[in-house]
């Protein structure tokens, strides 16, 4: 197991999340509210990506209005360096980085962030734009 794998591990026993658990080797999850917060350690050529991901919601339609809205939002410090997207029909919202000089409590940080931004916009934006 690299540093990173156990840095992830030591995050996760640590933290005050009561549900959380690993996948596999370089896949973890934890539950903050109403979403799942994923953590994947994703290797690529000479380099290792840290990547932390929630599904929001779901969204198969085009409505402009929304999409507008998170545009403006993705630049604004509101998000505290997330960001969001579309993936397989989901508003995600995500933060990915390479490994390298990662230390503890940066790890921290990026996933805290991602897990209270998913966490809080989620509701928001259903009741905002009238989703699902």
């Amino acid at each position: 197991m690299n540093r990173y794998q156990l840095m992830i591990n030591e995050f996760l026993h640590n933290s005050g999340y009561v549900e959380k658990g690993r996948v596999g080797e370089q896949e973890w999850w934890l539950v903050n509210g109403s979403i799942k917060v994923q953590i994947f350690l994703h290797p690529r050529k000479g380099d290792t990506d840290l990547i932390v991901a929630a599904n929001l919601l779901r969204y198969a339609r085009s409505f402009p209005e929304f999409e507008n809205y998170l545009l403006k939002l993705n630049g604004s410090f509101r998000l505290r360096g997330v960001s969001l997207g579309f993936r397989n029909h989901h508003l995600v919202a995500s933060y990915i980085r390479p490994v390298e000089g990662l230390d503890p409590e940066e790890l921290e940080w990026i996933i805290t962030s991602v897990a209270l931004v998913a966490d809080e916009l989620d509701d928001f934006l259903v009741n905002r734009f009238q989703l699902e």
